[in-house]
């Protein structure tokens, strides 16, 4: 089966001339439109500036557990208050490749437990949030992957929750990145089990990607929720925040693919 392979750059302006809601004396924030050819609609696209040119990109959007893997480069005008997708290549890790051709599996037969199984529908899908610098290296990444099941009322279990972070030391241009701490917490469930909520966050720094006495930090703050028939069966909403900071800050972009 063909496969549609795509990742997502955000890249900024850095004017900030219209728009703005002013929510304190450094801390401002822009909801941003589609423009007209936009490649993939997002449910909402969100530029907060924190102060001195710093600042965060909060994407969500809506992805489907069926093998395609999704990605998209969006551009973001603050002059406008406006965005752009574009599709992009993306080509998977070695181990991506493995996680990608896994796929669930459950023996056949006439027990009471197969003809249970056998009135489920099975998931498996994936958020990867990474920060790319000026040159298009990847310097930093943080992916959720989820397995979940459906049975017929529509109820959800996730059967599998894991998060996987990486961090360039050294990147293909001798810079070196570091973890900074991270966070997963334990999935949880809506009042009726037709969603699940799975949390998670990575920091990430680095002291040499330009001044070595200047430090740059990075953040990804990602959010998976797996949705029941009513909405989508096997689709599931995401949201993705890029804290940046530091020298050069401005210059990092985020990456988002989902599977």
């Amino acid at each position: 089966m063909s496969k549609k392979w795509i990742v997502v750059p955000v890249v900024l302006s850095l004017s900030f001339l219209s728009a703005f809601t002013v929510l304190g004396k450094e801390n401002k924030v822009m909801k941003l439109k589609a423009e007209p050819g936009s490649e993939v609609i997002l449910k909402k696209v969100e530029y907060r500036e924190t102060g001195d040119g710093e600042g965060q990109v909060t994407i969500e959007g809506r992805a489907t557990a069926d093998g395609i893997i999704e990605a998209y480069q969006i551009q973001i005008d603050t002059e406008n208050g406006t965005y752009i997708t574009k599709p992009l290549d993306y080509e998977l890790s070695k181990e991506e490749k493995e996680e990608f051709e896994a796929e669930l599996s459950y023996e056949k037969g006439d027990s009471t437990e197969n003809k249970l199984l056998a009135a489920k529908s099975y998931y498996k899908g994936w958020l990867r949030a990474s920060t790319e610098d000026p040159v298009r290296i990847e310097t930093a990444a943080s992916k959720i992957s989820m397995s979940w099941s459906e049975d017929i009322d529509g109820l959800l279990e996730c059967t599998s929750s894991t998060f996987n972070t990486w961090a360039a030391n050294p990147s293909e241009f001798d810079t070196h990145w570091y973890k900074n701490g991270q966070s997963f917490p334990k999935y949880t469930y809506n009042s009726d089990n037709s969603k699940i909520t799975q949390t998670a966050w990575a920091a990430y720094y680095n002291y040499d990607f330009g001044n070595d006495n200047l430090r740059t930090d990075v953040k990804h703050n990602m959010t998976m929720i797996p949705v029941n028939k009513k909405i989508g069966s096997g689709q599931f909403d995401y949201k993705v925040t890029m804290d940046k900071s530091g020298e050069a800050s401005a210059l990092l972009q985020l990456n988002v693919t989902t599977n």
